[in-house]
């Protein structure tokens, strides 16, 4: 559900074949190459109103980019406020694509709804399980939002995505019936005690076990004072996330430099570029917002795979 906070000019180059062949997915490097020298592969998912460039051209491709680490960026459809139950459907296409151009398991990044959404495809395709090492999320909205509730009361209409993002929304309810992680797969849930789209913002928080860690960015730099949208740049965040790609099992406070604190900012993004970066991101989700199909009521469940 990310607003879209920031967007970049960065291109991204060297797309495998298969990238080609579908529009909506978008690659950079050789998979395989990367899994060989202990870089593991990540395929990033957008929030809400957002886009693969907007959300994550300017900040982690540039830091995957930077390390060598193949990865892909997967566009949802109508900006990610369509039916999150189809969205989940290309996710799941390209979590399969990746997995199969690196020869081995691979992670998932996703920001907001992608942060969520990616947690429909494991439950509803099993066969993705085998397929994930790291799923590491960014203020996702794994229990939904009070805001949504309230916005679509008020309003009486919403977005497909919104409706099905509100707390006890019937989509989260069947999402987070019976297992909400599977194992062999590591879930870092980051986010941040300042959300205002994720409220309350523990909903973010997955139940307590061995291969989850729960963390707000202010338990690594307690002034950090990130919202919502800026997960997707911030630097205690990427801090954490890393932490998790780089190492077995979620990532762990313990393990994780302070020295870094009160820098807002995640090393590969380019300072000089922010604002119009910023401003260009923000101009794509009005954009989305003001074209996106209006319902008066949530989209009913589809029948799924168990």
């Amino acid at each position: 559900m990310s607003l879209a906070i920031l967007l970049s000019a960065v291109l991204l180059t060297a797309p495998v074949p298969a990238a080609r062949v579908d529009p909506d997915l978008h690659c950079t490097g050789d998979p395989a190459a990367s899994a060989r020298a202990g870089r593991t592969p990540v395929l990033l998912i957008h929030g809400t109103t957002s886009n693969a460039r907007a959300n994550f051209s300017w900040n982690w491709v540039r830091a995957f980019d930077r390390e060598g680490r193949a990865h892909c960026e997967v566009d949802l459809p109508d900006s990610g406020n369509g039916d999150i139950q189809i969205a989940g459907r290309r996710v799941g296409h390209a979590i399969r694509h990746l997995y199969r151009a690196t020869g081995a398991r691979i992670d998932l990044l996703g920001h907001s709804q992608g942060g969520m959404i990616g947690r429909w495809v494991l439950k509803y395709r099993p066969e993705t399980r085998r397929m994930v090492d790291d799923y590491v999320s960014l203020a996702a909205s794994n229990h939904g939002t009070q805001e949504f509730v309230v916005q679509c009361a008020v309003t009486r209409v919403c977005s497909a995505a919104y409706w099905q993002q509100r707390a006890g929304s019937a989509f989260l309810t069947d999402l987070n019936r019976g297992p909400q992680t599977w194992p062999g797969i590591d879930y870092t849930q980051l986010y941040t005690r300042y959300d205002e789209i994720i409220l309350p913002y523990r909903s973010s928080a997955l139940p307590a076990a061995r291969n989850v860690s729960n963390i707000a960015v202010q338990q690594l730099c307690p002034l950090e004072a990130v919202e919502h949208f800026g997960m997707a740049y911030d630097n205690a965040a990427w801090l954490l996330g890393m932490d998790a790609i780089r190492h077995p099992g979620p990532a762990r406070l313990s393990r994780v430099s302070r020295a870094t604190c009160g820098w807002p900012l995640m090393p590969a993004v380019d300072l000089f570029r922010f604002p119009a970066n910023a401003a260009a991101a923000l101009a794509q989700s009005a954009r989305s917002m003001l074209t996106t199909p209006q319902l008066t009521a949530e989209p009913p469940l589809r029948r799924q795979s168990p």
